[in-house]
């Protein structure tokens, strides 16, 4: 198959994208993240789905869902279910599963607590690769929301058009831009999976997502996809809302991790950027990120009372990005931490 095979699948040629729900423990939530991508209107793409070790009780309600959305695709739905561990296989893990048993040429995500809203978004997608005659990344937008209330932006890439634009990128007569690693590195955030099409070869040659790291593991990935593509095009259709994970859940990688394990583990997402990417506009985007995450995790470490520890992860804060405000503030800190009681180190 080629990267303009964008027509229907049949029963003797592969689908031209493949779909991956990976989910755990949340059947509810999952019926209706499958049921926006039962929605879209482009013809003939796959869905897997992979679940990573549902307990028993939840097993049935998940079989119910699965067995409706049957009779509608039937065998362009495929399901896979992972023997229970305590914490899960992982959202690295089952993704790159998923995409190891797709199908499809282009490979596509959506979070089980999630949900797409723009039903077009599939087709959207495929007549913009089609037209560019294929490409590693196509990028989207999505919103978050808390509860009923969407949250202000911009989290990920919602002002990309308008960079692009300010560099002077024309979009095509369907709103598609095609997009470089300057206009991508110079946002803050980066593209969701929810609102991610991957070409699967490009996957690949990066070696999929990183399975040591479960939070902003899709962080990680970005960032590898980015350094090492080709052709990248972004829509700025929102086609996405993203439900901010609710703490008192306890259901998801967010919920599941303290601030510092999630922190470190974007300190782990910017070192290897730094010391890895090819591209210099990304190595600087990560050092930028990095100093913004060490001078979180010595906020952090400050307000348990930890000054020892903060001074020493603010001396590698200052280090990593250097302001006359930080350097102040990790003189300050030095000195709280001589004091007697003042925490652990």
């Amino acid at each position: 198959m080629t990267d303009n095979a964008w027509t229907a699948g049949t029963a003797d040629s592969a689908p031209p994208i493949s779909i991956i729900l990976a989910t755990r423990d949340r059947p509810g939530p999952f019926a209706a993240a499958l049921a926006s991508v039962l929605a879209q209107d482009l013809p003939g793409f796959e869905v897997l789905v992979i679940e990573d070790g549902t307990a028993e009780e939840h097993r049935a309600a998940y079989d119910a869902t699965l067995d409706a959305a049957r009779t509608r695709i039937g065998g362009r739905l495929r399901h896979h279910r992972l023997p229970r561990r305590p914490r899960g296989h992982g959202q690295s893990y089952v993704l790159n599963l998923g995409v190891a048993l797709a199908a499809g040429g282009y490979v596509g995500f959506l979070d089980d607590d999630d949900a797409w809203t723009d039903p077009g978004h599939l087709s959207r997608a495929a007549r913009a690769l089609a037209a560019a005659g294929g490409a590693d990344l196509y990028m989207a937008n999505q919103a978050a929301w808390r509860g009923e209330e969407r949250m202000a932006g911009p989290v990920w890439i919602e002002t990309l058009a308008q960079a692009a634009a300010g560099r002077g990128l024309q979009p095509s007569a369907d709103g598609v831009f095609a997009v470089g690693v300057g206009e991508l590195m110079a946002l803050d955030g980066f593209c969701h999976v929810n609102a991610l099409i991957v070409r699967r070869a490009h996957w690949e040659a990066v070696g999929g997502m990183d399975e040591g790291i479960r939070w902003e593991c899709d962080r990680d990935l970005y960032l590898r996809l980015v350094d090492a593509a080709g052709t990248m095009l972004h829509h700025p259709a929102f086609v996405a809302r993203h439900n901010i994970p609710d703490p008192a859940q306890g259901a998801s990688m967010t919920t599941s991790l303290g601030t510092l394990d999630r922190l470190l583990y974007r300190l782990r997402v910017m070192d290897k950027a730094c010391l890895f990417a090819g591209r210099p506009a990304i190595r600087a985007h990560a050092r930028l990120h990095k100093a913004y995450t060490l001078k979180h995790i010595t906020e952090e470490l400050r307000a348990a009372g930890r000054w020892r520890d903060a001074a020493f992860y603010a001396r590698q804060a200052l280090g990593a990005g250097p302001t006359l405000k930080w350097a102040g503030f990790t003189l300050l800190a030095g000195v709280a931490a001589l004091r007697p009681g003042r925490g652990m180190g």
